[in-house]
């Protein structure tokens, strides 16, 4: 594995010469294509890295960079996982979707084997990336990876014959990914800091009401998880929360911590929406969640919303995370 960018400074000329030499086939990288903007930041980016990629930088790469780190954003993980898919990118490939096995039977921006999938999902950037995402946290449960040296993350799922490879292109892939990440919104820290702020079940906690606020937001449901996303007072109510102005669905088992559980359905005293904190038990039978409480207020208690078969509440996952 690893289409390597031949090993010369990055000079005008050196540039132009691997312009005119053969390139490698590729496939586009996302259905949008190569932007303006894709092509603007390349220019910026070129005189700032420092590796393998300084000069190289094109919008098409740019593009496919926007895919891997727009893919790692749908997964919810937090921007060094990004840095750890772009950095692997840039060795395998040089951050493009090459069409042709040119390295056994390697495929894709990540250049992996048939043994990961078909040729049309290793070509499918977002699937590829979920694939090595995938990987990468079976190799490290429980959020270790974010703890580990980045290019040892780097081998330790591509298992490559030249491991010392990856970690100097670390900063380089932390530098295109500070570039593409998205500035606004919230972490998921913040979500749960800021739902702590309204007292959780303790006598200082906001009493549930749909006509009075606190803050500005309502003192609903709706109102609280509004508040610790940052969204616009006095909050949209739960059935808007559910759609995708807000969030998108996701499956129960990908919940993490500030994801929201909402049950849409119904009159307004019959919706609900609670905020994911942590699994409560090993066996995933029920968990931790913030909720604003009709006939209590704000809560934090374990509950086991949307984990029966039939039930209406439905995992989301908020759009305003960044």
């Amino acid at each position: 594995m690893g289409v390597s960018l031949p090993a010369i400074p990055a000079t005008a000329t050196t540039v132009a010469a691997v312009a005119v030499a053969a390139p490698l086939p590729t496939a586009p990288c996302g259905s949008g294509g190569v932007t303006a903007g894709d092509t603007a930041l390349a220019a910026t980016l070129n005189g700032r890295l420092t590796m393998k990629m300084r000069g190289y930088l094109d919008g098409y790469r740019v593009s496919c960079a926007r895919t891997v780190i727009a893919a790692v954003r749908a997964r919810g993980l937090p921007r060094e996982a990004a840095v750890v898919a772009i950095t692997t990118a840039i060795v395998e490939t040089g951050v493009r979707n090459i069409n042709r096995e040119v390295d056994h039977d390697s495929l894709g921006v990540f250049q992996q084997r048939a043994t990961w999938g078909s040729a049309a999902q290793r070509l499918d950037v977002t699937w590829a990336t979920g694939a090595f995402l995938d990987k990468m946290l079976r190799k490290y449960p429980d959020g270790s990876w974010r703890t580990a040296v980045v290019g040892d993350v780097c081998q330790r799922v591509q298992v490559s014959k030249y491991p010392e490879r990856y970690q100097p292109q670390a900063a380089d892939g932390q530098m295109v990914v500070s570039a593409l990440w998205p500035t606004g919104g919230v972490t998921r820290e913040q979500v749960i800091a800021r739902a702590k702020t309204w007292k959780p079940a303790t006598a200082q906690r906001i009493p549930y009401s749909q006509t009075k606020t606190n803050g500005g937001y309502r003192a609903d449901g709706s109102g609280y998880v509004s508040m610790t996303l940052g969204l616009a007072k006095p909050g949209p109510i739960t059935t808007a929360l559910a759609t995708g102005t807000h969030t998108r669905p996701i499956k129960m088992t990908e919940l993490l911590q500030g994801d929201l559980v909402i049950d849409p359905v119904g009159g307004n005293t019959a919706r609900q929406v609670v905020i994911f904190d942590r699994w409560a038990d090993a066996g995933r039978t029920s968990y931790w969640a913030y909720q604003q409480r009709s006939g209590y207020g704000t809560d934090h208690r374990v509950v086991k919303h949307g984990l029966s078969p039939g039930t209406d509440f439905t995992a989301y996952r908020p759009l305003a995370f960044r």
